[in-house]
């Protein structure tokens, strides 16, 4: 866990100012997949974009956490396995699999690492991503997403997946140099290229379930 880091939402909840320190989207749409962003804004920027992006191409039910503080929004990073927001609980649950995006630092590759329990799902992602000519790796231990506590995992099926995209990718999906929430309006073709990719993959998923 984050050092400083609220140990779960209840405590945040105490201490944060909702729609000044943080805010919570809901989209309620196909509950067949539940697209996530817990550490969406300027927790892991970038990562809300994506989830957002996603969930309108896949018509599915999305979900975002967003940290809004101009700085020092790592607090507001509750882990996967203790994040206990009930709004985000409750769509998990209702979903017969998950898809969380998250970011982890690294801005020299443009990696994305793949884990969660969802092992038919992730292959095609992984497979249809490296088509479209992004670079992948199965996630190390530390953030592979297999914890059934996890929320990635607590889906009707008990299984999703849990995408980590490296800041330098991130970045690129965004116009220019900037990656201030301002400027992550502004997406780049890479962004639709990543997008219609998962989006592949979860059309050949669903035809296997």
């Amino acid at each position: 866990m984050i050092e400083n880091s609220y140990t779960d939402f209840f405590e945040l909840q105490e201490n944060e100012q909702e729609y000044l320190d943080y805010r919570i989207i809901v989209h309620h749409r196909n509950p067949d997949i539940a697209v996530l962003a817990i550490h969406g804004g300027n927790i892991e920027p970038g990562t809300s974009e994506v989830a957002a992006a996603l969930g309108e191409r896949l018509c599915a039910s999305t979900y975002l956490f967003e940290g809004l503080k101009p700085r020092g929004n790592q607090v507001l990073h509750i882990t996967s396995r203790l994040f206990n927001e009930p709004s985000g609980v409750s769509m998990a649950a209702n979903a017969q699999t998950t898809l969380s995006i998250h970011g982890h630092y690294d801005v020299h590759n443009g990696l994305v690492y793949i884990g969660g329990r969802n092992e038919p799902y992730k292959n095609l992602i992984q497979q249809c991503l490296n088509k479209a000519g992004f670079q992948t790796d199965h996630a190390p231990q530390h953030l592979s997403g297999m914890n059934g506590n996890n929320i990635t995992n607590t889906s009707k099926t008990g299984a999703g997946v849990q995408l980590e995209l490296s800041t330098k990718l991130r970045k690129s999906f965004f116009k220019g140099d900037d990656f201030t929430s301002k400027n992550r309006v502004n997406h780049c073709n890479l962004l639709k290229r990543f997008v219609t990719a998962i989006e592949k993959a979860t059309l050949e998923y669903k035809q296997v379930e």
